[in-house]
Protein backbone atom coordinates (compact mmCIF):
# COMPACT_ATOMS: atom_id res chain seq x y z
CA UNK A 1 0.00 0.00 0.00
CA UNK A 2 1.28 3.47 -0.92
CA UNK A 3 0.73 6.62 1.10
CA UNK A 4 -2.15 8.84 -0.11
CA UNK A 5 -1.37 12.08 -1.98
CA UNK A 6 -1.98 15.23 0.02
CA UNK A 7 -3.43 17.86 -2.42
CA UNK A 8 -2.85 21.61 -2.37
CA UNK A 9 -5.74 24.05 -1.86
CA UNK A 10 -6.51 25.65 -5.22
CA UNK A 11 -8.82 28.41 -4.00
CA UNK A 12 -7.99 31.91 -2.82
CA UNK A 13 -6.09 31.86 0.45
CA UNK A 14 -7.74 34.09 3.07
CA UNK A 15 -5.51 37.11 3.70
CA UNK A 16 -5.66 40.16 5.99
CA UNK A 17 -5.59 42.50 2.98
CA UNK A 18 -8.95 41.24 1.76
CA UNK A 19 -12.26 42.85 2.52
CA UNK A 20 -14.25 41.33 5.30
CA UNK A 21 -16.75 39.82 2.88
CA UNK A 22 -14.05 38.37 0.64
CA UNK A 23 -12.12 37.09 3.67
CA UNK A 24 -15.20 35.33 5.06
CA UNK A 25 -15.99 33.79 1.67
CA UNK A 26 -12.44 32.51 1.24
CA UNK A 27 -12.40 31.05 4.77
CA UNK A 28 -15.66 29.21 4.10
CA UNK A 29 -14.28 27.88 0.83
CA UNK A 30 -11.08 26.69 2.57
CA UNK A 31 -13.06 24.90 5.26
CA UNK A 32 -15.32 23.26 2.69
CA UNK A 33 -12.24 22.07 0.79
CA UNK A 34 -10.82 20.52 3.96
CA UNK A 35 -14.11 18.71 4.65
CA UNK A 36 -14.48 17.39 1.11
CA UNK A 37 -10.89 16.78 0.07
CA UNK A 38 -8.45 16.63 2.92
CA UNK A 39 -10.47 14.72 5.56
CA UNK A 40 -10.81 11.54 3.45
CA UNK A 41 -7.07 11.64 2.90
CA UNK A 42 -6.48 11.78 6.67
CA UNK A 43 -8.67 8.69 7.16
CA UNK A 44 -6.76 6.92 4.43
CA UNK A 45 -3.46 8.00 5.98
CA UNK A 46 -4.55 6.67 9.37
CA UNK A 47 -5.44 3.33 7.81
CA UNK A 48 -2.11 3.31 6.06
CA UNK A 49 -0.27 4.04 9.30
CA UNK A 50 -2.11 1.25 11.14
CA UNK A 51 -1.45 -1.25 8.36
CA UNK A 52 2.20 -0.27 8.29
CA UNK A 53 2.53 -0.69 12.06
CA UNK A 54 0.87 -4.13 11.90
CA UNK A 55 3.19 -5.17 9.09
CA UNK A 56 6.23 -4.07 11.10
CA UNK A 57 5.06 -6.00 14.18
CA UNK A 58 4.35 -9.12 12.11
CA UNK A 59 7.74 -8.87 10.46
CA UNK A 60 9.48 -8.87 13.84
CA UNK A 61 7.46 -11.75 15.37
CA UNK A 62 8.75 -15.31 15.27
CA UNK A 63 6.81 -17.73 13.17
CA UNK A 64 3.31 -18.40 14.57
CA UNK A 65 3.15 -21.91 13.13
CA UNK A 66 2.43 -24.51 15.81
CA UNK A 67 2.32 -21.88 18.58
CA UNK A 68 -1.34 -22.14 19.59
CA UNK A 69 -0.54 -22.78 23.27
CA UNK A 70 2.43 -20.45 23.60
CA UNK A 71 2.65 -16.88 24.84
CA UNK A 72 4.60 -14.02 23.31
CA UNK A 73 6.87 -12.15 25.68
CA UNK A 74 9.24 -9.22 25.32
CA UNK A 75 12.92 -9.89 25.88
CA UNK A 76 14.06 -6.39 26.83
CA UNK A 77 17.71 -7.39 27.16
CA UNK A 78 17.80 -8.65 23.57
CA UNK A 79 15.47 -5.91 22.27
CA UNK A 80 13.34 -8.66 20.80
CA UNK A 81 10.17 -10.65 21.21
CA UNK A 82 10.09 -14.39 21.77
CA UNK A 83 7.76 -17.23 22.66
CA UNK A 84 7.36 -18.65 26.13
CA UNK A 85 6.44 -22.33 26.25
CA UNK A 86 3.07 -22.66 27.98
CA UNK A 87 1.42 -26.01 28.64
CA UNK A 88 -2.30 -26.67 28.60
CA UNK A 89 -2.20 -26.71 32.40
CA UNK A 90 -0.52 -23.31 32.37
CA UNK A 91 -3.20 -21.87 30.13
CA UNK A 92 -5.84 -23.32 32.44
CA UNK A 93 -4.34 -21.30 35.30
CA UNK A 94 -4.20 -18.17 33.15
CA UNK A 95 -7.84 -18.63 32.22
CA UNK A 96 -8.98 -18.94 35.86
CA UNK A 97 -10.94 -15.94 37.12
CA UNK A 98 -9.26 -15.61 40.50
CA UNK A 99 -6.86 -17.21 43.01
CA UNK A 100 -9.57 -19.49 44.43
CA UNK A 101 -10.21 -20.95 40.97
CA UNK A 102 -6.47 -21.41 40.46
CA UNK A 103 -6.19 -23.36 43.75
CA UNK A 104 -9.00 -25.61 42.52
CA UNK A 105 -7.18 -26.17 39.21
CA UNK A 106 -3.99 -27.04 41.08
CA UNK A 107 -5.83 -29.30 43.52
CA UNK A 108 -4.50 -27.21 46.41
CA UNK A 109 -6.27 -26.70 49.71
CA UNK A 110 -8.63 -23.77 49.97
CA UNK A 111 -8.04 -20.92 52.41
CA UNK A 112 -10.66 -22.46 54.69
CA UNK A 113 -8.71 -25.73 54.78
CA UNK A 114 -5.46 -23.91 55.49
CA UNK A 115 -7.13 -22.20 58.43
CA UNK A 116 -7.63 -25.65 59.98
CA UNK A 117 -3.88 -26.21 60.22
CA UNK A 118 -2.23 -25.87 63.62
CA UNK A 119 -0.89 -22.37 64.29
CA UNK A 120 2.83 -21.87 64.79
CA UNK A 121 2.32 -20.51 68.30
CA UNK A 122 0.81 -22.94 70.84
CA UNK A 123 -0.36 -25.53 68.27
CA UNK A 124 -2.91 -28.14 69.35
CA UNK A 125 -2.13 -31.24 67.31
CA UNK A 126 -4.43 -34.20 66.76
CA UNK A 127 -3.91 -37.68 65.40
CA UNK A 128 -0.40 -39.10 65.74
CA UNK A 129 2.14 -36.31 65.14
CA UNK A 130 5.70 -37.48 64.56
CA UNK A 131 9.11 -35.87 64.98
CA UNK A 132 12.77 -36.89 64.58
CA UNK A 133 14.18 -38.72 67.59
CA UNK A 134 16.99 -36.83 69.32
CA UNK A 135 20.33 -38.48 69.92
CA UNK A 136 21.17 -39.83 73.37
CA UNK A 137 22.03 -37.26 76.07
CA UNK A 138 20.46 -34.40 74.10
CA UNK A 139 19.79 -31.50 76.47
CA UNK A 140 18.11 -28.78 74.42
CA UNK A 141 14.61 -27.43 73.74
CA UNK A 142 14.18 -30.03 70.97
CA UNK A 143 10.95 -32.02 71.19
CA UNK A 144 11.33 -35.44 72.79
CA UNK A 145 9.66 -38.42 71.11
CA UNK A 146 8.40 -41.50 72.93
CA UNK A 147 11.36 -43.40 71.50
CA UNK A 148 13.76 -40.90 73.09
CA UNK A 149 12.10 -40.89 76.51
CA UNK A 150 11.95 -44.69 76.70
CA UNK A 151 15.71 -44.69 76.21
CA UNK A 152 16.66 -41.52 78.10
CA UNK A 153 14.82 -42.20 81.36
CA UNK A 154 16.54 -45.55 82.07
CA UNK A 155 19.87 -43.91 81.18
CA UNK A 156 19.29 -41.16 83.74
CA UNK A 157 18.42 -43.77 86.37
CA UNK A 158 21.44 -45.89 85.42
CA UNK A 159 19.11 -48.80 84.73
CA UNK A 160 20.18 -51.51 82.31
CA UNK A 161 18.38 -54.41 80.71
CA UNK A 162 14.93 -54.65 79.17
CA UNK A 163 12.93 -55.24 82.36
CA UNK A 164 10.24 -52.55 82.87
CA UNK A 165 10.53 -49.90 85.58
CA UNK A 166 7.72 -48.67 87.81
CA UNK A 167 7.76 -45.39 89.70
CA UNK A 168 6.28 -44.85 93.15
CA UNK A 169 2.62 -43.79 93.02
CA UNK A 170 2.88 -42.14 96.44
CA UNK A 171 5.43 -41.59 99.21
CA UNK A 172 5.56 -39.88 102.56
CA UNK A 173 7.95 -39.09 105.41
CA UNK A 174 6.02 -38.19 108.57
CA UNK A 175 6.40 -37.85 112.32
CA UNK A 176 4.07 -40.34 113.97
CA UNK A 177 4.46 -39.09 117.56
CA UNK A 178 1.69 -36.93 119.06
CA UNK A 179 -0.39 -35.54 116.22
CA UNK A 180 1.06 -37.02 112.99
CA UNK A 181 2.72 -34.40 110.79
CA UNK A 182 4.01 -34.81 107.26
CA UNK A 183 7.57 -33.66 106.64
CA UNK A 184 7.47 -34.27 102.90
CA UNK A 185 5.66 -36.48 100.46
CA UNK A 186 4.00 -36.97 97.12
CA UNK A 187 0.34 -37.84 96.41
CA UNK A 188 -0.37 -38.05 100.15
CA UNK A 189 -3.01 -35.67 101.47
CA UNK A 190 -2.98 -36.49 105.20
CA UNK A 191 -2.15 -39.01 107.93
CA UNK A 192 -4.88 -40.33 110.24
CA UNK A 193 -3.88 -41.39 113.78
CA UNK A 194 -5.83 -44.56 114.65
CA UNK A 195 -4.02 -45.16 117.95
CA UNK A 196 -0.56 -46.12 119.13
CA UNK A 197 1.54 -47.20 116.15
CA UNK A 198 -1.56 -47.28 113.94
CA UNK A 199 -1.90 -44.83 111.01
CA UNK A 200 -3.85 -44.41 107.80
CA UNK A 201 -2.02 -42.85 104.84
CA UNK A 202 -4.59 -41.03 102.68
CA UNK A 203 -3.82 -40.57 98.98
CA UNK A 204 -4.48 -37.27 97.24
CA UNK A 205 -5.28 -39.22 94.06
CA UNK A 206 -6.54 -42.78 94.45
CA UNK A 207 -4.61 -45.77 93.13
CA UNK A 208 -6.01 -47.69 90.12
CA UNK A 209 -6.96 -50.44 92.59
CA UNK A 210 -5.85 -51.88 95.94
CA UNK A 211 -3.36 -54.35 94.45
CA UNK A 212 -0.31 -52.24 95.21
CA UNK A 213 2.80 -52.90 97.27
CA UNK A 214 4.21 -50.82 100.10
CA UNK A 215 7.78 -50.35 101.21
CA UNK A 216 8.67 -48.64 104.46
CA UNK A 217 10.49 -48.49 107.72
CA UNK A 218 10.15 -46.72 111.04
CA UNK A 219 12.64 -45.67 113.71
CA UNK A 220 12.17 -45.56 117.45
CA UNK A 221 14.11 -42.94 119.45
CA UNK A 222 15.37 -45.12 122.32
CA UNK A 223 18.62 -47.07 122.01
CA UNK A 224 17.36 -50.09 123.93
CA UNK A 225 14.91 -50.89 121.19
CA UNK A 226 15.63 -52.11 117.72
CA UNK A 227 14.54 -50.18 114.67
CA UNK A 228 10.81 -50.29 114.02
CA UNK A 229 8.82 -51.93 111.27
CA UNK A 230 5.99 -50.93 108.98
CA UNK A 231 3.37 -53.48 108.02
CA UNK A 232 -0.16 -53.82 106.73
CA UNK A 233 -1.21 -55.82 109.75
CA UNK A 234 -3.65 -58.71 109.50
CA UNK A 235 -6.84 -57.00 110.62
CA UNK A 236 -7.47 -54.66 107.69
CA UNK A 237 -6.94 -54.58 103.94
CA UNK A 238 -5.58 -51.77 101.78
CA UNK A 239 -7.98 -49.61 99.78
CA UNK A 240 -7.51 -47.65 96.55
CA UNK A 241 -7.82 -44.32 98.37
CA UNK A 242 -5.74 -45.08 101.47
CA UNK A 243 -3.60 -47.66 103.22
CA UNK A 244 -3.55 -48.45 106.95
CA UNK A 245 -0.15 -49.27 108.42
CA UNK A 246 1.30 -50.19 111.79
CA UNK A 247 4.68 -49.38 113.28
CA UNK A 248 6.32 -51.16 116.14
CA UNK A 249 9.39 -52.44 117.91
CA UNK A 250 11.10 -55.28 116.09
CA UNK A 251 12.42 -56.74 119.35
CA UNK A 252 9.18 -56.90 121.32
CA UNK A 253 6.78 -56.61 118.37
CA UNK A 254 4.81 -54.06 120.39
CA UNK A 255 3.09 -51.27 118.44
CA UNK A 256 4.80 -47.94 119.04
CA UNK A 257 4.48 -44.41 117.71
CA UNK A 258 7.53 -43.69 115.58
CA UNK A 259 9.22 -40.34 115.10
CA UNK A 260 10.28 -41.22 111.56
CA UNK A 261 7.89 -43.21 109.39
CA UNK A 262 8.69 -43.61 105.70
CA UNK A 263 6.26 -45.27 103.27
CA UNK A 264 6.33 -45.68 99.46
CA UNK A 265 3.53 -47.12 97.30
CA UNK A 266 4.19 -48.99 94.05
CA UNK A 267 1.64 -50.17 91.50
Amino acid sequence: MTAPVIRQFTGTIPDKGQSQTAFDTNVDAFLDWQALQFAPDLVAFGTFANDTAAALVAANLPSLTGRALDAVRVNAAADDVEFADVTAAGWALLDDADAAAQRTTLGAASNASVALKAPIQSPQLTGTPRAPTASAATNTTQLATTAYTRKAIPDVLNATGSAPMYAARAWVNFNGTGTPSIRAGGNVSSITDNGTGDYTVNFATAMPDANYAIAGFATYPFSDHALGFVSFGNDFAPASGSVRIKTGDTSSLDLRDSEFVNVAIFR
